[in-house]
Parts: structure tokens; C-alpha cells; sequence
């Protein structure tokens, strides 16, 4: 069966090396050569170090050889240049992709920089380990190294290298597939204060977000990404940068199925690569021309592309390039229907793929390793000087802590005694205040419960016993009233002392609901939400745990008088459409929170003016020793919290 080369958008990362890609384009921007410290040494080498910083994309090896020299000529004291050379080393291997030799490079340089405190360097080289473990798939010691970089970018002063390492952070999230976390950090990146000053770390960043849209198939927006890179890569003269839009402009028209265009971007790609002597681009492109013959059953043209990308994969010692040569060859075979060979190079390529995966993660086991010695000789060294630091310091701290004893004991004796005592009094006058607060509190709260209860006697009581008044001495006073008229005054009488009866049930069911005693509070809440939720002005709702036995009768009692009051608020003065009301019961206490979205209200101002309704709940809260918090603002709602503490036998 002939496999199919009419990629689909999530893939097109993988088949165009664009982690190689984006690689290289991350570590040249990282790999640029600062002289952050005034040394006379140091300097000595600038303009060599600045054109092996051109040479380290152009010709690692050559970048490689050179900097390799300048490290045998470096004197023992120059270390912040022993510094730079260690890690031009390392990104040479790097943008060969042999990346075991790049880490071991990287975190020589690394510990020299960390003994000197070189933050500068050390955020490059933590960028550069990790945009390595990103190609790994190890996204979380990416991450890690990530961080670190951006902390010592802050340390060095040098902020403007952070939108690289934003740019990186974002590719760890775009490999995990987490497009709308990559696009944020990508976003973040592109609006960094300093980003206007380098158009191609700009230029990168755009194209990064190009394959983050064609990933979520918003393929329009990810072609204006691509052409905006493009744009600001030529005014810059960036043809590495240009390169690489055309390439991976050139497969996401392949995965459309858009073979004209594609070609174009491809021959554009190989163009610019050739002109700007960038042999890895090149092969990059060639592959994707390889693909694109392939994909029109062009197996000839394909083959010798596929030989020419192996030809460069083994002149360079590039297993990433080797891999997709052995895959393309695979493909070739496999549609010439020469099975023999196709599953030979097939074989080769699985290998070669295994063997890198080993490779990173031997890498990774010794990243560990490593981290784990690093923390093991700082907790060592800082026991060593904990020690020296304490027996250096313990005869004359013994000295000063018997002379200092002699002094003070006396003078803080009095002093401990005079403030324990006024602590006393200051207690006991606290003590008598909040009862005489409380005290205040329950009495005012009793008699505006008496007015409430002679209210409700008056206002609905007293209107239906006067109705069954008139009626009755209506019938009692004429007697030439006829029987139908007499009917309807008895009926109404009836119906005035059964409406009575009923209100005298209800005020005292509000007063002593037998509900309560029957259900608990469980019922009782229960029954409550009902009536709101029945009423249709709110839509109340509840939950409750821990409550599968009675409580204590007065802890029910008043916790069903305060839900009422909290409800009355509500319905009243909240302007609330939801309620909701939770009571939970542990070993130790009651909860009772409520939160509606009502309008809200300044608690100090309410709280100065002494609402009645809030004084209410407070004092019966405070008589079980209970307390209460009320978060609330204007346009924001409110939140009651409402803690009483139980003993359990």
C-alpha cells in the first residue's frame, strides 16, 4: 500500500525538521556574543569571537576548529572567556544535531559561568540546554532550563534576551499541542518592549506563531504570520530567516494539496539557501522537494534529492537530516514496489531514530545526575561552613549571654510583671465591654423581635379577627336578614377565623418551627428554599454535610433564625437573582456560608450605621461563642461566613 504525501496540518512540524529549524534560529540569537564584563583579557579576543558567532550557522566545524584554538591559548585566569569559547563549541554541535556532544559542552561552560556569577552567560546557556531538551521531547526540563535563563537575564540586566526565551517557552507548549497556551507566550513575546529592535528575532517570532494557526487550521492568519516574517526578514537581509518562512510556508501548501505553490516556496527556499551558502537549510529544502516529487509520483527526481540530502547528512554528520533521507528512500522504494529495499532503509531509519532517542535519554539521566551532585556538594559546603561558623562564634557568644543574662534578668522581671498585670486589666475591661455589648445587643435584638412579632399579630392577625367581627355582629344585630345573605355572612365568618388559625400557625412555625425539631435544619433549610423558590423573586439553593444527626436545640434554633434573616436580607435589599446557602458540620465546628449575586454593599459603612439585620445575626452568633464574616462590595455581590464551635462528648 503506497503511503500517502498530502500532509495534514497537526504533522507538518515533524516533517519539515522545524524543531532543527527552529533550533538553529533560536541558539544563533542566543549565541550572540556580549562582553559583559569589563576584562582586559577578554577583550583581547572580541573580534575573533564575533566572527566565529557568523561562522557557527555558516560552517559549524569550522566555528568549532576555530574556537577549539582560542581555548588552548586562553590563560587560566581569563575564565569568562574560556566561558564563551565552551559554548560556541557546544552550538557548533548543536547545529549539527549531535547534541550529546552540544550538552556536555554547554554545561562545561556552564559551571565555569556559575562560579563567577556570570548571569549573562548562564541565561544563554540555559537557553540553549533548553531548546536541546525541547528537541528532546523532555518538555519538562525545557521548562526548567527555561526559567533559569529568564531569572538570570533579570540578574544580568540584559531583559532584552528574555523575548528569546519567551519564544522558547512558547515552542515547549506548541510541541505539547497546547496551541492557545504557545500562541499567548508567542503573543507576550512579540510585545516585549525591546522586540522593535530586532527584526529577526521578530521575524522567528512570526513564524512560530504561523505554525502554531496552521496547527489549529487557521490557515489565512498563518500565511499572513508567514509573509510579515518574510517581509521583515529581507529589509534585514536575514536569509536565514527568509529561508526557513519559505520552507515551512512550502509544506503547509503541501498539506493543502497545493503542488504549484508549494514548489514555489520550495524553489525560493533553495535559492536563498544556495546564494547564502546555508548547506543545512539547503538539504531542508531539498526534502521537502523530495516529498512534494514524491507525492506526484515522481519517484526519480525524489530518489536523486533523497541522495543528495544523505550526501550532506554524512558530510555534516547530521542524524536528523540522515533520518529523513532514510525515510524518503523508504517511501521511494516502497513506491517503485521494490519492497526488499524499501523495508532495508525503513529498517535504518527506525534505527537511527532509536538511537537518537537513547541518546536523549542518556542525556536525561545525566542532567539528573548532575543537578543531583551540584545540590549535594551546596548542602555539603553549606554544612562545612555552618560549623566553622559556630565554632568560631561559640566562646564569645557564651561570654555575651552570661554578661547579658546578669544585666536584663532583674530589669525584664519588673517589666514582665508590670505588663502582665496592666494585660490584666486591659482583659478584664475587654471582657466587660463585650458583655456589656452583648448584653445590648440580645435585648435590643428581643424587643425588635417583640415589635416584629406585634406586627405581624397586628398587620394580619388583627385585620382577619376585625373582618370575623364585623361579620359576626352583622349576624348577630339583624334578624330580618334573609337565609342566602345570612349563608355567605357565616361562610365569611368561617373563612376569616380558618385564614386566622392559619396565621397563627405560620407566626408560630417562624417562631418554633416544628419542622426543625422533626427534620433538623437539613428539612428546615429545605422547607425554606422551597417558599423562596416558590415565591419566584429569587432562585435559592442549598447543600449541606455532616448533618445526618439533630443538633443541638439551640444551635438549630439559631441557625434557622439567622438563614431567615439572611434570606429577608436578601429578598429586600440584596436585588439578588441567586442565593445559596451552605451548612457543614465537622468534628470541631458549623459552617454556614451564603453567597448571592446581588449588588453588594460597603460592609464598614453598613457596619457604622448598625444594620438591624446584621446586629441580629452577630449577637446570636457571639452568645455560642461563634463568629461571622461578611465579604462584600458595590456591584459584587455578597458572602457570609458564619463559624460556631460544638463540643463533641
Amino acid at each position: 500500500m503506497k503511503r500517502s504525501y498530502i500532509l495534514t496540518l497537526p504533522s507538518i512540524r515533524k516533517l519539515i525538521s522545524l524543531s532543527k529549524i527552529i533550533l538553529l534560529l533560536i541558539l544563533c540569537l542566543s549565541c550572540e556574543y556580549k562582553n559583559n564584563k569589563s576584562n582586559d583579557h577578554q577583550e583581547n579576543y572580541d573580534s575573533q569571537f564575533n566572527e566565529i558567532h557568523k561562522l557557527v550557522y555558516e560552517n559549524p566545524s569550522l566555528a568549532r576548529r576555530s574556537a577549539s584554538q582560542i581555548l588552548k591559548q586562553i590563560s587560566k585566569e581569563n575564565v569568562e572567556a574560556k566561558v564563551i569559547c565552551l559554548k560556541y563549541i557546544g552550538s557548533s554541535y548543536a547545529f549539527e544535531t549531535q547534541y550529546s556532544e552540544a550538552i556536555t559542552y554547554y554545561k562545561k561552560a556552564l559551571s565555569f559561568a556559575e562560579k563567577l556569577n556570570f548571569y549573562y552567560e548562564i541565561g544563554n546557556l540555559n537557553n540553549n540546554l533548553g531548546t536541546i531538551y525541547n528537541e528532546f521531547g523532555n518538555y519538562r526540563a525545557a521548562y526548567m532550563y527555561f526559567v533559569k535563563a529568564l531569572q538570570n537575564y533579570d540578574l544580568s540586566g540584559h531583559k532584552e534576551k528574555k523575548t528569546g526565551t519567551l519564544n522558547n517557552i512558547g515552542l515547549t507548549y506548541l510541541n505539547l499541542n497546547h496551541y492557545d497556551k504557545a500562541l499567548g507566550y508567542f503573543k507576550k513575546a512579540l510585545n516585549s518592549s525591546t522586540i522593535n529592535n530586532d527584526s529577526i528575532l521578530t521575524a522567528t517570532i512570526l513564524n512560530n506563531i504561523a505554525i502554531c494557526n496552521f496547527s489549529k487550521k487557521d490557515t489565512n492568519r498563518g500565511m499572513k504570520n508567514l509573509r510579515q516574517s518574510i517581509l521583515l526578514s529581507e529589509k534585514a537581509h536575514n536569509l536565514y530567516g527568509t529561508c526557513v518562512s519559505y520552507q515551512i510556508m512550502g509544506n503547509t501548501y503541501l498539506s493543502l494539496n497545493e503542488k504549484s505553490k508549494a514548489y514555489n516556496a520550495y524553489s525560493k527556499s533553495v535559492v536563498i539557501a544556495k546564494n547564502a551558502g546555508l548547506v543545512h537549510l539547503l538539504a531542508v529544502s531539498k526534502v521537502g522537494l523530495a516529498r512534494l516529487a514524491l507525492s506526484e509520483n515522481n519517484t526519480a527526481k525524489a530518489k536523486l534529492l533523497a541522495d543528495e540530502v544523505m550526501a550532506v547528512s554524512e558530510q555534516n554528520n547530521s542524524q536528523s537530516l540522515k533520518a529523513d533521507a532514510l525515510q524518503l528512500l523508504a517511501s521511494i522504494y516502497e513506491s517503485r514496489k521494490d519492497y526488499k529495499e524499501s523495508l532495508k532503509y525503513f529498517e535504518a531509519h527506525t534505527k537511527l531514530k532509536e538511537e537518537m532517542t537513547n541518546s536523549s535519554i542518556v542525556n536525561q539521566i545525566y542532567d539528573v545526575e548532575v543537578d543531583y551532585l551540584n545540590q549535594l556538594n551546596q548542602l555539603q559546603t553549606l554544612e562545612l561552613e555552618k560549623k566553622e561558623l559556630a565554632i568560631s562564634n561559640k566562646n564569645i557568644i557564651l561570654l555575651l549571654m552570661s554578661l547579658v543574662f546578669m544585666i536584663i534578668f532583674g530589669g525584664l522581671y519588673f517589666l514582665y510583671r508590670n505588663h502582665q498585670n496592666k494585660q490584666k486589666v486591659k482583659l478584664q475591661e475587654t471582657i466587660i465591654e463585650l458583655n456589656r455589648r452583648k448584653s445590648n445587643a440580645a435585648l435590643e435584638a428581643e424587643i425588635r423581635e417583640r415589635k416584629r412579632i406585634g406586627r405581624e399579630l397586628h398587620d394580619s392577625l388583627g385585620y382577619l379577627l376585625s373582618l370575623a367581627g364585623l361579620n359576626a355582629s352583622v349576624l348577630q344585630k339583624r334578624n330580618d336578614i334573609n337565609e342566602i345573605k345570612k349563608s355567605e355572612l357565616i361562610a365569611a365568618l368561617m373563612e376569616s377565623i380558618n385564614e386566622a388559625f392559619d396565621e397563627v400557625r405560620n407566626i408560630s412555625h417562624n417562631l418554633a418551627p416544628s419542622l426543625l425539631s422533626e427534620q433538623g435544619i437539613k428539612g428546615a433549610l429545605k422547607n425554606i428554599a422551597d417558599k423562596v423558590n416558590q415565591s419566584g423573586k429569587i432562585k435559592m439553593s442549598f447543600d449541606t454535610f455532616g448533618l445526618q444527626q439533630h443538633l443541638d436545640d439551640l444551635i438549630e434554633n439559631i441557625l434557622y433564625r439567622t438563614i431567615q434573616e439572611i434570606v429577608n436580607n436578601t429578598i429586600k435589599h440584596a436585588d439578588a437573582s441567586e442565593l445559596f446557602v451552605q451548612v457543614a458540620k465537622d468534628s470541631h465546628q458549623i459552617t454556614l456560608i451564603s453567597e448571592d449575586n446581588g449588588r453588594g454593599f460597603d460592609v464598614e459603612k453598613l457596619e457604622d450605621e448598625a444594620s438591624f439585620g446584621l446586629a441580629h445575626i452577630r449577637s446570636w452568633i457571639e452568645n455560642l461563642n461563634g463568629s461571622m464574616h461578611i465579604d462584600s462590595k458595590i456591584n459584587r455581590g455578597t458572602i457570609i461566613s458564619i463559624m460556631i464551635p460544638i463540643n463533641i462528648e
